[in-house]
């Protein structure tokens, strides 16, 4: 019985944190590796309480960016996106050359 409250409680306390972090118009940034940095913009968050966010993203080598090898990439199209997996890299750690395909596969 206790258990059963205790995780009622924790599974609120997360849903109202959630809500309170991922609003729209909220922009956050994260190195997702060494050198690369992933950046989400919410667009639409009536789906938080189901683990979901509409957002636009980004993602791209810093160190590429500030030699001028690569520029800095606009924000994608908005698109629905679970959560738990915005900041989930599948390439190297050391990232390289970030190609589209590469960078929104992860999310």
């Amino acid at each position: 019985m206790i258990g059963k409250t205790l995780s009622t409680l924790l599974k609120n306390y997360r849903l109202r944190r959630r809500s309170k972090k991922y609003y729209a118009g909220a922009t956050f940034t994260r190195f997702v590796a060494c050198d690369i940095r992933r950046e989400i913009d919410v667009v639409d968050a009536t789906e938080v309480n189901e683990g979901y966010i509409t957002a636009k993203s980004r993602t791209w080598n810093v160190l590429y960016s500030t030699k001028g090898i690569a520029p800095i990439p606009e924000f994608g199209e908005p698109k629905r996106i679970e959560i738990d997996r915005i900041w989930h890299w599948d390439g190297p750690a050391w990232g390289g050359q970030v190609s589209d395909d590469k960078s929104e596969k992860g999310i």
